[in-house]
């Protein structure tokens, strides 16, 4: 997840130097941090420093976030699955990841935000949901989509259908990974405003992306611009899902929460592209009314998502 007030704190980022580091918000001070690169994967899963606790909690206008210490099979859940990720995302972690921060009730899955050291470095810290750690893969992604509408009448349902076999960890990694890999790779043009890539479009979002969250006209719709997750902003009456989906079969999207932008196309393109090959766990969104199937919509059968898989090969 990429939250959008990210870009708003580093505004001012670049002036001379050395000035940078007096220009950040306290968010992206390095200092304001208690991991750092050489740690191990496992020394990197650290308590939430209370100082980032109450700034996400003003963020996201609550005052029930809390930093959340992993017990001795949680932590051994998380490494076992971070060996699931790419070879070149745990390379990128391991470089560049300065702390992996669990944050009760988050309302979200994940969130990876860049981080600069007093010499404008900039590291990566991530934060992670851990709920993520006992629900499903199928549970969680039920729970983000729906989380877009509200369903009053209950006559139209949304249902997802994943794997249950793996934790929701299994998709929140891959997803939260593939934004650390693209902060610094630029498989889109930026991932924040302040680190713009000189070359506009990339590959992913040539003829797909106009900017950050504006697609093609052809791939646009009306409802997107109003569309939120996880309880953060409006939800679209559940009523409008099947034109939604309807239009979805029709764009590059793997999903309604890859819409939003092109850091979240790539996050979730990759991410069920990656699940689905070495995993087979499928993404399959069913819309019934009244217990009937109206749609059903399966990223891995849409031609227009699949004719961006081979941008992929260079990840693997």
């Amino acid at each position: 997840m990429k939250k959008i007030y990210v870009v708003l704190l580093v505004f001012f980022l670049f002036s001379c130097k050395s000035q940078q580091n007096r220009n950040l918000h306290p968010f992206q001070r390095i200092e304001n941090y208690n991991g750092n690169v050489n740690l191990t994967i496992e020394d990197k899963l650290l308590n939430t420093p209370k100082i980032i606790i109450d700034i996400i909690n003003n963020m996201d206008h609550v005052d029930y976030y809390s930093s959340y210490e992993l017990d001795n099979h949680e932590r051994e859940l998380f490494l076992n699955y971070f060996n699931f990720l790419p070879k070149k995302y745990k390379e990128i972690i391991e470089e560049k990841v300065v702390g992996i921060y669990f944050v009760n009730n988050f309302l979200g899955g994940g969130m990876t935000t860049a981080i600069f050291d007093k010499a404008g470095n900039m590291y990566i810290a991530m934060f992670l949901n851990p709920k993520i750690l006992h629900k499903n893969i199928s549970e969680w992604i039920n729970f983000r989509d729906n989380s877009a509408f509200t369903n009053i009448e209950n006559i139209i349902t949304l249902k997802i259908e994943c794997d249950s076999e793996f934790f929701a960890l299994i998709h929140t990694l891959v997803h939260e990974a593939s934004h650390v890999y693209d902060y610094y790779n630029f498989l889109t043009p930026y991932t924040e405003k302040f680190l713009i890539n000189k070359k506009f479009p990339t590959e992913f979002v040539e003829n797909i992306w106009i900017d950050y969250n504006i697609p093609n006209l052809d791939f646009d719709y009306s409802e997107r611009e109003y569309m939120s997750f996880y309880n953060l902003g409006e939800k679209l009456n559940i009523n409008d899902a099947i034109k939604i989906y309807s239009f979805l079969e029709n764009t590059p999207f793997s999903s309604l929460y890859g819409s939003l932008t092109w850091a979240e196309d790539f996050a979730e393109s990759f991410t069920w592209y990656y699940l689905r090959k070495y995993f087979n766990v499928e993404y399959i969104t069913t819309i019934y009314k009244n217990e009937r199937i109206m749609l059903i919509y399966n990223p891995n059968l849409n031609q227009l998502v699949k004719s961006r898989y081979k941008i992929f090969e260079i990840i693997e």
